[in-house]
């Protein structure tokens, strides 16, 4: 029996009922308008528990004035504006180029299908030589969240804060007051961790954040087994360590994604000092004599301006923040004149993108059905259970179960750097509703590469490179501030070859763990028909692997350091340990932005932590006797 395209058969006659058509099994926006219109068919019956939140839209006029002004309402937005907010004397105005959250940003199962909503901005990469050639048009689809929220909205939920390394590395760039030991009160604080399993010392139990157990499959406990049986020690990812295998640590609170929305702004919304605007796009940043003092912005096709008395601080995240500044005068002197922009500063701005390329092509089948039972997830029973109990198959991350943190040979220093994600899942459930679908997998690559393996259970290793040598860069695509900027990923363009080596060594080490027992137990195979494009080559050779990782590598979403924190002096930086643009007086830049280098592990919680900290810097310098908050469990 063709065991997975029997669930996803399933899965869509339970959505959309006696209207089930055939198409429905390879059309996203079909399926999310079938799961979004059952959710709310049941909160409107009675049978579901779902809280109706709206964000109200006061009357807008042109010309106010605001104590502050936040330009984007992702993570590190929404966690300053209540930060800010808590001071009731402040007037605030957080600005969001997008709407309100969708119903399927809720549920975490379907993270994959929020990317087709427009919650999603949508980009994609420039074209760029021998990458991405299993992909549609051979360029990197990169999500990032439009809507109240960000890209919290989009992403899978995963709760990784970095290790100590990472944060002792900022400090020695000359980064006074990021060092671990500095910045660990905050990452406590922000967080209400509940897993079952946790280095407690290390972990908050009282922030806004919360994390928790999510949904486990049988391959998933298999997986945590087969790595322990392969040398590596079950560890807290989040505490004293990260190298070694844990399972996910989920985002969520009582089963449903914990967002910047949902868990910062929405208890907040209705405080008198504080205004929220969507569809608000900002423009660009006023300044006069090296001083920012407020910003122009489009709403319902009308440009407005605001002032701030304060500051301006912008953290509209990796992409935008950086197109921001350029759009205002402050980047690269010679790529603003081409544009006809009159250079206010001269700074590096979007010159270093750093990411954690993804290797896409690695699944492994199984004689038994132990990965995800996607047909049993998605009937009005499995709502009814997450919403009111918070329990059930949908509390899953998208089918993300289990991290491993590991060195290879090929580390400079004694942090991590490579990791691999346990997906129970693969493609041949469906193209369009899985990261197939999400990277843009060619239809093509996908027939002539995985479609023989339909019907057998299967999941996916994702082998991720976290400290790549090489870097990507940001460009404006003109002086239309609508016009998506032109973003390069340089993926693999390392001159030695060290992250194309790094990147083999960790899939032969996947390799290693996948065929290592309990998996023995069940079967397990690993895809071996060659990549689409590489069957010319001797298989599992180093020659292999990299024609394979050329076709099917891509991101797994982790932009940072397009507005690079560091002394003013370093020629790279763009930002001052403060948060402050070079040069500009009352601009700051708050989001993963300023991450001055590559992090051993994801960027959604270094996101919140960058808004929490700017918060407390501010409100250091702006009122008298603050001191920072720290964990209640500290006091």
């Amino acid at each position: 029996m063709k065991f997975q395209l029997q669930q996803l058969l399933a899965i869509v006659i339970l959505l959309s009922g006696n209207n089930y058509k055939k198409t429905a099994a390879q059309d996203p926006l079909q399926v999310l308008d079938q799961v979004r219109g059952r959710v709310l068919y049941l909160q409107q019956t009675g049978q579901l528990n779902r809280e109706n939140v709206t964000y109200y839209q006061s009357h807008v006029r042109d010309e106010e004035k605001y104590d502050f002004i936040i330009v984007g309402a992702g993570s590190s937005g929404s966690a300053l504006t209540n930060r800010l907010s808590e001071v009731g004397k402040w007037k605030i105005l957080l600005l969001e180029a997008g709407g309100e959250p969708d119903v399927l940003s809720e549920i975490p199962f379907w993270s994959v299908l929020t990317h087709y909503t427009n919650l999603n901005w949508g980009f994609v990469t420039e074209h760029e030589p021998n990458l991405a050639l299993g992909l549609v048009d051979q360029v990197y689809h990169f999500p990032r969240g439009k809507g109240i929220g960000g890209s919290s909205l989009l992403n899978f939920m995963i709760f990784s804060r970095g290790v100590k390394e990472d944060y002792d590395r900022w400090a020695e760039m000359g980064n006074i007051g990021w060092s671990y030991e500095e910045v660990l009160p905050i990452l406590k604080r922000l967080e209400s961790c509940t897993i079952s399993r946790q280095d407690t010392p290390y972990r908050g139990h009282n922030g806004p954040i919360y994390v928790e157990d999510p949904y486990v499959s049988p391959s998933g406990h298999v997986f945590v087994k087969a790595a322990m049986n392969a040398g590596y020690k079950y560890v807290d990812y989040n505490g004293r360590t990260n190298r070694g295998v844990s399972y996910i640590q989920a985002t969520t609170k009582r089963g449903l994604r914990c967002s910047g929305e949902k868990c910062y702004l929405r208890p907040i919304r209705r405080r008198r000092n504080l205004t929220i605007r969507t569809n608000s796009y900002v423009t660009k940043v006023l300044i006069k004599h090296n001083k920012a003092y407020g910003v122009e912005y489009s709403l319902n096709g009308r440009s407005y301006r605001a002032y701030a008395k304060k500051e301006v601080i912008l953290s509209a995240g990796a992409i935008q923040s950086p197109q921001i500044l350029l759009l205002s005068g402050i980047g690269p002197r010679e790529q603003l004149t081409s544009f006809g922009i009159r250079t206010i500063k001269d700074l590096p701005v979007g010159q270093k993108l750093y990411d954690h390329p993804t290797y896409y092509g690695l699944g492994f089948t199984f004689n038994q059905s132990i990965v995800f039972p996607a047909g049993n997830a998605i009937d009005d029973q499995a709502f009814i259970d997450l919403y009111n109990e918070g329990r059930g198959l949908l509390r899953s991350t998208g089918t993300a179960e289990g991290l491993l943190f590991n060195k290879s040979s090929f580390a400079n220093t004694n942090r991590t750097d490579t990791e691999v994600i346990y997906v129970s899942t693969f493609y041949t459930i469906g193209l369009n509703l899985t990261l197939g679908g999400l990277i843009r997998l060619t239809q093509e690559t996908y027939d002539n590469t995985f479609k023989s393996y339909e019907g057998l259970p299967a999941a996916l290793c994702g082998p991720i490179l976290l400290h790549p040598k090489s870097h990507g860069r940001l460009e404006l695509r003109s002086a239309n501030p609508f016009d998506h900027p032109k973003i390069y990923s340089g993926y693999f363009t390392d001159p030695e070859g060290t992250d194309m080596k790094t990147m083999i060594a960790a899939i032969r080490e996947t390799l290693r763990v996948m065929q290592s027992p309990p998996f023995t137990d069940y079967g397990v195979q690993v895809m071996d028909t060659p990549v689409y494009g590489c069957g010319d080559i001797e298989y599992d050779t180093d020659e292999y692997w990299e024609c394979a990782i050329r076709h099917l590598a891509s991101t797994v979403f982790h932009p940072t350091t397009t507005c690079k924190m560091g002394p003013r002096e370093a020629p790279d930086t763009v930002v001052d340990y403060k948060l402050r643009v070079h040069g500009i007086r009352s601009l700051r830049v708050a989001d993963t932005s300023i991450i001055p280098t590559t992090m051993t592990g994801h960027t959604n919680v270094p996101a919140f932590l960058v808004g929490e900290k700017l918060a407390d810097l501010l409100k250091e310098q702006y009122l008298v006797r603050f001191h920072p908050q720290r964990p209640k469990s500290d006091e």
